[in-house]
């Protein structure tokens, strides 16, 4: 046995007697009560899935530069604490190679059963490590948590999806969830709608994870789908249960841009993220399941026909000297945008990296885009507002749609910009305040059955 291993023998027996519980079985304490806190003895950790129920067991793999029996916080998306679980911290070592494709393979610092109250949300493990709390039951909006997007650009233990995200400037083709989460700031695409929607009152609000987009009963009883932040990776599944919830009649709000552009799919333990980038270097033998760009012709799977919309038509905005870094509006009449203020010509401020936009057909008298649907001849397809942006050297014309594919469907709005959930859209000042109003207009209306379209 070595000098480490004896250690840890010897401390979970100590934490046995303070806590009066095995290391693995952590006791649920009320908040009030006076446990010597965590806080920043938690470097950093993950979680082994990243969605529960309320009741369900959670186990914590914590990284700490201390050794010690605390009380582990977990605290709302707002920062507020809800309680507390008694826990085991040590230090760890990442002991495997690739961790970034098998995990860390941290050992367990515990369990932690969530209280069988705990309202669906997004938590974080002392304001730190993001968990879900979904719901089995009938609410009017679910919002869908971007993990896979978060996983795929995080560089945590030394690669990600992206080369020029790796050490060694070299992508991975897989990255496991049982890692410590570091984006370079794609969780922040979402934060501050997730800190927003508890703003909507008198409505039930479910929290998911992409992963949960592929099986359907995870939507099947909400009104209205609500896809945020950077939602670049999608799985077959979840876009199809995405197509099934519109076209039998219920709605969609995407404050996304860049969305659905990869298709993905997960480890047959569904702890890792799947994503070749080609056809060619995809070993999987079903060509549909080939982890490649949705808008590869191969994959038979239009993001056009499914959200109006896609980053080849958008590309990238924040280009010197061309477009308003934000959408120059066209429908003042426009129901989503009751309250704002703003008229045509106006300038509603959403600076965004990337940004989806719909075929344009041509120009009206007064300089603003006609949008093309001679393709899939959708019964209403509205533009609210556009801006000119940049993909590979040509001029694109990212937009602010909302549309509804046939008389029975549901209807989509799609903002089409990674920058709405931001700090600088709905977190933003001035600007945020009317970013808010249209995307509460969106969900309320929509719930409420009235018409977005201003004819």
């Amino acid at each position: 046995m070595t000098s480490n291993s004896w250690f840890r023998l010897a401390f979970s027996a100590l934490s046995l007697i303070l806590c009066s519980c095995t290391e693995n079985d952590s006791k649920v304490v009320p908040a009030s009560v006076n446990l010597n806190p965590c806080v920043n003895n938690v470097l950093s950790g993950y979680t082994d899935k990243v969605s529960y129920f309320p009741g369900d067991e959670v186990q914590v793999f914590l990284q700490s530069n201390s050794t010690l029996v605390c009380g582990l916080g977990f605290y709302n998306i707002r920062g507020q604490l809800m309680f507390k679980s008694n826990i085991s911290l040590f230090p760890q070592n990442v002991s495997v190679d690739e961790p970034w494709k098998k995990g860390f393979n941290f050992a367990s610092n515990g369990r932690v059963i969530l209280p069988s109250t705990l309202a669906s949300g997004v938590y974080l493990i002392e304001n730190k490590i993001p968990i879900v709390v979904k719901s089995a039951a009938a609410s009017d909006v679910t919002v869908v948590y971007p993990c896979n997007t978060i996983n795929a650009y995080s560089n945590s233990g030394g690669k990600s999806l992206y080369g020029f995200n790796s050490t060694d400037n070299v992508a991975s083709h897989t990255v496991s969830f049982l890692r410590p989460m570091n984006s370079n700031g794609e969780e922040n695409e979402c934060i501050k709608c997730l800190k927003w929607f508890p703003n909507l009152r008198n409505i039930t609000i479910n929290y998911i994870t992409d992963l949960d987009l592929d099986d359907y009963s995870s939507i099947a009883l909400s009104k209205v789908l609500v896809v945020t932040g950077h939602s670049e990776y999608w799985t077959r599944g979840a876009r199809i249960n995405f197509d099934r919830h519109v076209n039998e009649g219920k709605h969609a709000v995407v404050l996304s841009g860049n969305t659905m552009w990869w298709q993905v799919r997960y480890a047959e333990t569904r702890d890792a993220l799947i994503c070749y980038k080609s056809i060619l270097l995809d070993p999987i033998t079903e060509p549909a399941l080939k982890t490649t760009l949705w808008a590869d012709p191969s994959l038979q799977f239009s993001i056009l026909a499914s959200i109006g919309q896609d980053f080849n038509h958008g590309g990238y905005s924040l280009q010197t000297g061309n477009g308003w870094n934000g959408f120059k509006i066209f429908n003042p009449a426009s129901p989503l945008l009751q309250g704002t203020s703003l008229n045509k010509g106006d300038i509603l401020s959403v600076p965004s990296r990337e940004c989806d936009g719909a075929p344009i057909a041509g120009w009206d008298t007064d300089g603003f885009p006609v949008l093309d649907n001679s393709l899939f001849h959708f019964a209403k397809l509205e533009l609210i507002g556009f801006d000119r942006g940049m993909r590979g050297g040509i001029e694109t014309f990212p937009t602010f749609i909302v549309m509804q594919k046939f008389n029975t469907s549901g209807i989509i709005v799609n903002v089409g910009s990674i920058g709405w959930c931001s700090a600088l859209g709905i977190g933003s000042s001035p600007s945020g305040n009317r970013v808010e109003m249209i995307t509460q207009n969106a969900i309320m209306k929509l719930l409420n059955g009235d018409n977005v379209f201003s004819n």
